[in-house]
């Protein structure tokens, strides 16, 4: 009986591993699923009636690119005279990301809007694939319940989440997939060069990841250096030319496969070897790397294989020339400062810029969001996770057998870890390797229980139940208060006859969307938006953090954006001079500089700046300031809308989220009267939004009995400005002395023009 027994459980074995691999293609599928519906919470905040509405900042200059290559493909954006205005700037992000989404939606999609859809469902696409490469590294290193342990951790992972969810076209879910394939390159590679098999492939792998990343994000010299810094240590660990051999090729590969593309690009940010833009600094870079993994080689080759210590000389010395010789050029060390004042959070960026908070607020004076949040009880495991790997390799198992990857795994996880410790974007670029890592821990810890044959379907079922529990415990709190509340919501807004709700039409994106709207009608078209070689007639002012809202949404041009001062350090300075310039006369020169002819201002203005005074109180006069006569309101956002300040800080009340006022030359109104009287001036306006508002203005009569009082608005009915959808007056000026009291009407000539009409009121 017991032997007919173990016949039928080594038969059930064998049948069970014979639909091992559509089992294992099931179960991918099913995390996949997974993975798109977890990203696909809160469509409803981004599919907004006929809208597609989409978050401020990066995310929407990826729009404005790619959609300039779904018009005219397969053009790319290089030079964007939209950006840095006036002047424009070479585009600093590598355009492979912004290429193949234009690409993919002309393909898809035959108008605006289909291209929006398609750009809204990218992030998501992005981290289905990345499902791909995070299921093949715990493969490798464990079995096909560690990868798919490894690949559900991904699926509902809160900081991946984020970063590739629905509505969020970001090249950052682009640089985790790619990531995520350099990863099993390194792992696949690291473990093949002590074997020597299947190095080729493996290699080819390494190159086009390589190669992907370097194209989609400049910061993707942090990836190049890990990773071969890790398969170099591999090589002196445990010999291998094959596996250096493949690297060499790899880098090399990738070098000259860059230099078309530099070559072609127009001057980058930060001179020829900056590390803010693609540039010549990532060509010698991967070259660096293939001269010392080709020279140990050599080495190998002719002396031999070679103690551990006599490889480790040659690999440091050849850094350490290679380095040395770039470091004395001083346009490398010039390129390479910008790198170290942003990991460094020295630069202008770091001090203002949530995303680079430290996780747990450690940086002085930073205050990051609750890490919980984004990696549920996992956030107070990052500092340990990097020594789980010795708790592996300790452990009897598949994985113990695979210790150069194993390694890799280890150095990459504490690299990517304490990147994450210190600035939390890149717990996006840590999500990949932190899932492998769970999924092979997590199936050692459950595995323990049994590992006999008789553990059989069941028991297989029972401890992949077992690392679910683990995995949910973990995430219990962001399940809770994150997701749940999510799923209901969204699943509300599945029903037929459902209505966006406040919370999705009064949005921060929303509200920024459908604004970006009324200032496109309510400005004048702009040439070069589509075109190559156009520059715009003018541009719009207002903060970095409105830029690239306004070059997609509005489709106007700007001084600054979410770039940063790197694209432009003088217009940079003078877009911030400008809002904080508290006289009218210095806000104007500055404006003029810009050649600003519009300014966006918003609810958090200064308020004793010009733009705060524009914002608050429409520019009319204020104990001890002057009435502003040269900004007039064209058009607001509705008021109770969510600015996008309140992602910072959330105010109380309901106010008007965003103005958009228009530079004019104001017509002069010269008033006689007596020396020394005081003249008062008011106009009774209504905003495209229907707030009722009055412009008040005053001015004291000089020794010749004369006060001068320039206006802003015009009462010509006639006039453009008349219409509803823009902010008209309803009735004449209300001027007043002390005895006097006269009507008067302004011409839009005259506001345009600063023409000057006259009025005795003695």
């Amino acid at each position: 009986m017991a032997a007919a027994g173990g016949v039928r459980m080594k038969a059930g074995a064998h049948a069970f591993q014979r639909r091992g691999p559509w089992m294992t293609l099931v179960g991918l599928a099913l995390l996949m699923i997974l993975a798109l519906a977890v990203r696909a919470l809160g469509f409803e905040y981004v599919f907004v009636g006929d809208e597609v509405v989409f978050p401020p900042a990066d995310a929407q200059y990826h729009l404005r690119r790619a959609y300039y290559t779904f018009v005219n493909f397969p053009a790319v954006l290089l030079f964007d005279p939209y950006i840095n205005y006036p002047g424009g700037a070479p585009v600093p992000w590598p355009p492979l990301f912004d290429f193949l989404l234009g690409g993919f939606a002309r393909l898809l999609a035959d108008d605006p809007r289909g291209f929006e859809t398609v750009a809204a469902w990218s992030g998501p696409v992005c981290a289905l694939v990345t499902l791909v490469p995070i299921y093949a590294a715990g493969r490798l290193l464990g079995s096909r319940g560690a990868g798919l342990a490894a690949a559900l951790c991904y699926a509902v992972l809160p900081v991946s989440v984020t970063f590739s969810r629905v509505g969020n076209p970001d090249h950052h879910a682009a640089v985790a997939m790619l990531g995520a394939w350099l990863l099993l390159a390194c792992l696949g590679l690291g473990n093949a060069s002590v074997s020597n098999s299947r190095v080729r492939s493996w290699g080819v792998l390494l190159a086009l990841a390589q190669f992907g990343l370097l194209l989609t994000w400049h910061g993707s010299l942090l990836y190049l250096a890990i990773a071969n810094a890790l398969l170099l240590a591999t090589s002196i660990a445990g010999g291998g030319r094959r596996g250096l051999l493949a690297q060499a090729g790899a880098a090399l590969a990738c070098g000259l496969a860059l230099v078309p593309v530099v070559i072609l690009s127009p001057s980058p940010l930060g001179g020829m070897f900056s590390s803010i833009a693609l540039s010549w600094l990532h060509v010698l870079a991967t070259l660096a790397v293939a001269l010392v993994a080709a020279g140990l080689w050599a080495s190998e080759a002719k002396r031999g294989e070679m103690p551990r210590a006599r490889r480790l000389v040659i690999v440091v010395c050849g850094a350490l020339v290679l380095g040395g010789v770039g470091l004395v050029v001083p346009e490398i060390r010039e390129g390479l400062r910008p790198a170290f004042q942003f990991l460094s959070q020295t630069d202008q960026v770091g001090a203002i810029t949530g995303e680079q908070n430290a996780l747990f607020g450690l940086a002085p004076g930073k205050h990051g969001t609750d890490p919980v949040r984004a990696w549920g009880w996992f956030a107070y495991t990052i500092p340990f996770a990097p020594w789980l790997v010795l708790w592996l390799w300790a452990s009897p198992g598949p994985a113990r057998r695979s210790w150069a990857a194993l390694g890799i795994l280890g150095g990459w996880t504490l690299f990517f870890a304490a990147l994450t410790l210190d600035q939390r974007r890149y717990g996006n670029d840590f999500g990949p390797a932190f899932s492998v890592l769970f999924g092979l821990a997590a199936l050692n810890l459950v595995g323990r229980w049994r590992r006999d044959a008789a553990w059989g379907i069941r028991g297989r079922l029972l401890r992949a139940s077992a690392v679910c529990a683990l995995l949910f415990a973990f995430l219990w709190p962001v399940g809770v208060g994150l997701y749940a509340p999510r799923a209901q919501a969204s699943w509300a807004a599945l029903e037929p006859d459902a209505v966006p709700g406040l919370g999705a039409s009064r949005s921060v994106a929303s509200t920024l969307a459908r604004f970006m709207a009324d200032v496109r009608r309510a400005t004048p078209d702009t040439g070069g938006y589509l075109l190559p070689g156009t520059e715009p007639e003018y541009g719009i002012l207002a903060h970095a953090n409105l830029g690239h809202a306004l070059q997609y949404g509005a489709r106007r041009a700007t001084a600054t954006d979410p770039f940063w001062w790197y694209i432009g350090p003088e217009n940079w300075e003078a877009s911030f001079s400008f809002l904080a310039a508290q006289e009218e006369a210095e806000a104007l020169a500055w404006a003029s500089i810009l050649r600003g002819r519009y300014v966006l201002t918003h609810a958090e203005e200064e308020m004793r700046s010009v733009a705060g005074q524009l914002h608050h109180h429409d520019g009319s006069v204020q104990p001890g300031r002057t009435a502003l006569g040269r900004f007039r309101l064209v058009v607001e956002a509705p008021r109770g809308g969510r600015s996008l300040g309140e992602i910072f800080r959330p105010r109380v009340g309901e106010s008007v989220p965003y103005k958009l006022f228009e530079i004019v030359s104001g017509a002069g109104i010269r008033v006689t009267t007596a020396p020394g009287e005081r003249v008062d001036l008011s106009l009774e306006l209504r905003s495209n939004r229907g707030r009722r508002f009055t412009y008040r203005a005053s001015a004291r009569a000089n020794d010749r009995g004369e006060a001068l009082l320039r206006v802003p608005y015009a009462t010509d009915p006639s006039a453009r400005l008349s219409e509803p959808s823009f902010t008209r007056p309803r009735g004449l000026y209300r001027i007043e002395t002390r005895d006097r009291v006269a009507a008067l009407g302004v011409s839009e000539s005259d506001v345009l023009e600063g023409g000057e009409i006259r009025l005795d009121l003695r």
